[in-house]
Order: C-alpha cells, then sequence, then structure tokens
C-alpha cells in the first residue's frame, strides 16, 4: 500500500511539476541573450572626445543565414546639417550649420574575433554600417567582433554631448541592429521622429573618467579603481537590458533609498538639493504604483539622473536610468515634475522590458507611458486637476491629452512607421495624445478593472519579446471580444474621426381614452464621424425619469421613440464620457442644462500655450 501510494504522489507531483514548468515558461525569467557588449570607453574631457574598445557577441536567432551584419552607428546623425536627422528636424538652418553641434564617431578597426579584419569591408551610410561577412551566420550561430571606435562629442544636442563639464552619453557605441525572425534586418536610419529599438542582452561597460567627476549609468556599479594618470575606471554590469547610457559629471550628489526590494538612486546637482526629498518621493511612489498595476520591475536598482539632454526636451529613458531636470514651476500648483517622473518611469515596463520597435510602433510605448503617467497622476492627485491647480485653473492629464489630440487629430494614424508622420506635430499627437486617449477609451469601455487585468496580462505575455500592435489586439480580441477589436483597430490603423451627436428632440402628445396624457417622444443621433463605436443614449423626461439606450453607432443616423407619460427635457449622447476621442463635445447633448464635464472639456481649448510647453517637457 505505501508503495503505491507513493508511486502515486511521485507521479502526481511530477505532474504537477511539468505544468508549472510550462505554466513559467509563458513568463520568462531572464531575456534572450541576443546582443551582448563589453565595452571599454575613456572620456577625454578636455577634446570632447571617447575612446572605445567593444567586443559584441552576437546571436542568430532567426530561421535564416545572413551575410551581412548591420549595426546603428547614431552619432553621424550630427556629422552635418544635411544627414537625415538634421534634414528632418525641426531645427533652425542656423542652429544646424553650428559648429559646435557637429558630432560623429568614427570606426577605427573591426573584425571578427579572433583575427578577420573587416576595417576595410565595412560600408557607412550615414548612421547605418553594413559588414560583409567572409562566411554566412548560420541560424542559432554566434559571432563575436572587435570594434574600435571614436566619438566627436557635440555640445549637447538630443541626448549625446557635452555642457560645460557635463557630459550626458546616450546611442553612443557601434549597436547591432535587429535580425527579424523571418531573416531580415530592421535596420532604419537615425530619423528625427523616431527613438529606437534593439535586442536585449548582457552589458559589461568600463568607463575612465577623471578622479573628480561622478558617474551615472544603466545597470549597477561592479567595482571602480584609480589609476596612475589622474584617472579613475568604473566598471557598470546591466542583465537583460537592450541599451546603455551614462551620464557623467564632477558635481552630482546621490542620494539613496529602498524601494520595494529595488535601490532607487538619484544623481542631482547641488542647486536642486531643496528638490530631492519631493523628487524621490515621486519615483518612489511611481515605481509602487506600477509594480502593482502592471507587474514587477525586473530588476534591483533604478537611477535618475539630474541633467540636461539637449533640444528637444527635458527627459529621456533608458534601461534601469531616466533623466530628470526639476522644473522652476511650483510643484503644487503645476505638477509638471510629478508628470515627466511618471511617465519616464512608465517607459521601464513599457520601454524597457516589453520593449516594442519605436521605430516603426512608437504608439506601444509612448501611447502606453502617456496612458500610465495619467493613471499614476490620477492616483496620487485626483481625477481632476492632477496637472495645474492654480487659483480657478484646474487642468487634468486627460485635458491635456484631448486638447493634444485637437491639435491635428486626422493627419495620419496612430500605427506607422515614426517618420513617415506628416510632420512632428501629428507625430506628437498620434503617438502620444491620441494613442493615450484609445487606452483611456478601451479602458471605459472595458472598465478600470478588466483593463487592469488586461495590461498586467500583456506584460506578462510580452514581457522580453518585443510584442507589436497586432499582439495587443489579438489580447483584446482574447479577453474582450472581436466587437471591442473592431473599433480599436480602426482607431488605431485609420484616420477617421470620432463624433456623435444628439440631433433634435421633440415630444407629441397623444390622442386617446386615457385619464393620463400620454406622449411620444422621440430623438435623433448621428453619426458624423467615420469611426465606428457603441455608443449610449441617456434620455431625461420631465417627470425625472432617466431613460438608457445603447446604439452600435452603425448607421449615420438613428432614430429613439419612446412613449411615456412625460415630455422628454433632455438627451445625451455618451453621457458617461466614454469615448475620450469625441472630436466636438458641445454637440453631445440637446439640453439647456449645463454639463460639468463637457464644460471642462470646452474650456480646455482656451488652454493651448500651456499644452505646447507641457508636452515639450517629455517630448522622448
Amino acid at each position: 500500500m505505501f508503495s503505491c501510494f507513493y508511486r502515486l504522489s511521485f507521479g502526481f507531483f511530477l505532474f504537477l511539476f511539468l505544468i508549472l514548468l510550462a505554466t513559467g515558461s509563458a513568463t520568462e525569467t531572464h531575456a534572450p541573450q541576443i546582443a551582448c557588449y563589453r565595452i571599454n570607453v575613456r572620456l577625454n574631457t578636455n577634446g570632447k572626445k571617447l575612446l572605445g574598445k567593444e567586443l559584441l557577441t552576437f546571436k542568430n536567432t532567426s530561421k535564416k543565414s545572413t551575410d551581412t551584419l548591420f549595426l546603428h552607428l547614431y552619432p553621424n546623425a550630427f556629422q552635418s546639417e544635411t544627414t537625415l536627422f538634421m534634414r528632418e528636424s525641426f531645427f533652425s538652418d542656423k542652429i544646424k550649420k553650428m559648429e559646435k553641434y557637429r558630432g560623429f564617431i568614427k570606426i577605427e578597426k573591426v573584425k571578427i574575433a579572433p583575427g578577420v579584419d573587416l576595417t576595410d569591408e565595412k560600408i557607412i551610410d550615414q548612421t547605418i554600417m553594413k559588414l560583409p561577412l567572409p562566411v554566412p551566420l548560420g541560424p542559432q550561430e554566434k559571432i563575436e567582433l572587435e570594434i574600435e571606435f571614436m566619438v566627436k562629442l557635440p555640445e549637447l544636442f538630443v541626448r549625446l554631448g557635452y555642457l560645460g563639464d557635463d557630459f550626458m552619453i546616450g546611442q553612443w557605441f557601434p549597436k547591432m541592429a535587429v535580425l527579424e525572425e523571418g531573416g531580415s534586418w530592421n535596420a532604419h536610419q537615425y530619423h528625427f521622429n523616431s527613438e529606437f529599438f534593439a535586442d536585449f542582452g548582457t552589458y559589461d561597460v568600463s568607463i575612465t573618467v577623471p578622479l573628480e567627476y561622478v558617474i551615472a549609468a544603466t545597470g549597477y556599479l561592479v567595482k571602480q579603481q584609480k589609476n596612475v594618470d589622474s584617472t579613475k575606471t568604473l566598471v557598470f554590469h546591466a542583465e537583460d537590458v537592450h541599451d546603455f547610457a551614462w551620464a557623467a559629471s564632477p558635481d552630482f550628489q546621490i542620494s539613496e533609498r529602498i524601494v520595494d526590494g529595488i535601490k532607487l538612486n538619484f544623481f542631482y546637482k547641488p542647486r536642486h538639493q531643496k528638490d530631492v526629498e519631493r523628487i524621490m518621493d515621486l519615483a518612489e511612489f511611481a515605481l509602487k504604483y506600477y509594480n502593482t498595476c502592471f507587474g514587477r520591475y525586473a530588476y534591483d536598482h533604478f537611477t535618475l539622473v539630474d541633467t540636461k539632454i539637449g533640444f528637444g526636451g527635458g527627459a529621456m529613458e533608458y534601461p534601469t536610468l531616466i533623466t530628470v531636470s526639476p522644473s522652476r514651476l511650483p510643484s503644487e500648483k503645476i505638477r509638471v515634475d510629478a508628470m515627466v517622473i511618471f511617465h519616464e518611469v512608465a517607459h521601464q515596463w513599457w520601454y524597457g522590458m516589453v520593449a516594442s520597435n519605436e521605430f516603426e510602433e512608437a504608439w506601444l510605448d509612448e501611447g502606453f507611458a502617456v496612458f500610465s503617467q495619467r493613471r499614476a497622476l490620477e492616483q496620487r492627485f485626483g481625477e481632476k486637476a492632477n496637472l495645474v491647480h492654480w487659483g480657478e485653473i484646474k487642468i487634468s492629464d486627460l485635458n491635456l491629452a484631448k486638447l493634444g489630440y485637437l491639435l491635428d487629430p486626422s493627419s495620419d494614424p496612430i500605427v506607422k512607421d515614426s517618420w513617415e508622420f506628416q510632420n512632428f506635430l501629428s507625430y506628437r499627437t498620434n503617438v502620444y495624445s491620441k494613442a493615450s486617449l484609445v487606452l483611456e477609451t478601451l479602458k471605459n469601455y472595458l472598465s478600470q478593472e478588466k483593463m487592469e487585468k488586461l495590461l498586467k496580462e500583456y506584460f506578462r505575455r510580452y514581457r522580453f519579446k518585443h510584442p507589436c500592435t497586432q499582439d495587443f489586439v489579438q489580447l483584446v480580441n482574447e479577453m474582450a471580444g472581436e466587437g471591442t477589436s473592431f473599433w480599436l483597430k480602426q482607431l488605431l490603423f485609420e484616420t477617421g474621426l470620432c463624433d456623435y451627436g444628439v440631433e433634435s428632440i421633440e415630444s407629441f402628445h397623444l390622442e386617446g381614452q386615457d385619464e393620463k396624457r400620454r406622449y411620444q417622444n422621440r430623438i435623433l443621433v448621428r453619426r458624423l464621424g467615420d469611426v465606428i463605436i457603441p455608443v449610449g443614449v441617456e434620455i431625461v423626461l420631465e417627470d425625472g425619469k432617466r431613460i438608457h439606450q445603447l446604439w452600435d453607432g452603425k448607421e449615420r443616423w438613428h432614430k429613439i421613440e419612446i412613449e411615456a407619460e412625460s415630455k422628454i427635457k433632455s438627451a445625451i449622447i455618451d453621457p458617461e464620457n466614454k469615448i475620450a476621442l469625441d472630436i466636438n463635445v458641445n454637440n453631445n447633448s440637446l439640453s439647456a442644462e449645463t454639463n460639468e464635464r463637457l464644460l471642462m472639456k470646452f474650456f480646455t481649448h482656451s488652454l493651448f500655450c500651456l499644452e505646447t510647453l507641457l508636452h515639450l517637457l517629455t517630448c522622448f
């Protein structure tokens, strides 16, 4: 009997173990190691240069062999005023031609380790280097490249360069492009309306700087040593990341605390000493809130850096690191710092760990980050006036997003290659504002609870996986049904506007023998835009009775008839304001009564200047 029980128990636990093993595989503990880097770099503070040596280990995880490697050389975007990046930028011709903003990367040597020299074989096209291989690299095979390079740093210009004695070093080293599963390379030039896309790996980076410099970097500090030439070398290690950035300054001071088991560091300038606790509190709140809402942060360290990033914005995200620059605006009245920090911390989930292709589907990061910052702002400061509360001026993040959307609501669809948008305004409108409002609308239709489950599942399923828009749509289809994914796809892939309105209301007295008077009430509602989405209609009768109906929104117009003992008083379409993308809320109601929510939406039209300022502060 004992033997039989033992065999049954063993079989049961073996079965349970296999189930747990299979279930656990759906959420990878570590990212795939595709592009790994060992970099030794020396910062020449006088010559404003980086001198680097890099050992790049790349694994072909596609299904085909490749006979050419593609690497990004991002600093070459600044080598002249005629580069693709500079031509596409909104900088003035005067700025583009300034010598102080010139920067570039020079590949001194590149060879296959050990020994096959490919330096003369390289083909450099602005920010892309093609490297023909003597022997094709087959599926699942690895290759090691030894690269020596020099970067001439510009005066701080879009995430890279120096400003006085300070240095911000982003997009600085030769970086492998992404070889997709089908065997094609995702290797776009550095466009102005674009951020980045790369594979995961491990980074070991040794940085040599003058003794007085303090360094903040992706990952965590492993060791440091003093050198005989009045310099020091700091070694940083980062696993399961797809980029590495750092900043250096002789003025950095450090504040530390532990948040949910995460070491939180803030490298700040002495002039911002009074802001330290407030900034740290905001970062702590964001980390805890997103850990709860989306899923566990994958690393045990997180760094904020008080530094500028040059033209184009005041903050930027990198794996385990964000830049911030405390605002001079009164923080208790205008919560710019909270918005920026909540936005950049949210990037650690959607850019850092989920890591979608920002070249081609930037909304999956930026739109999600704006939506996430809104949730955090509402949680911390309430739904209304969570962004501006200055006397009678009360603005929420939702108000701001709606105004941003109204600036250019129909030039381009949300899902589009970043450089193919009509201009920076359209890119900004769609990728940030409109995308966040699509998610807001989805939340309103699903409910807050179901939206949280959706985002948790999205994060769980696609962490370290580079999902695309269709992956998200398919998940919505699984969890909410085809009806929801139908209108979601319209909003993502098409440029149609969403506008529903009440056309007319009227009541007719019905003749009859009844002692009580009866009325035939008619309400005509219209779909004035191209987006088809189910919409609610609330009818209020003079006796106070409220009647709710749901219209599928498919026809251009729809007539509702209600027989009752009272005349109609008013009608409101989308009474709960579920459709955050409604282009004209002033036609939603045919009633003399003021709807406070509609009035607030109308009021935000007068806040264009403030909206523009706040958006520029989170351009990246």
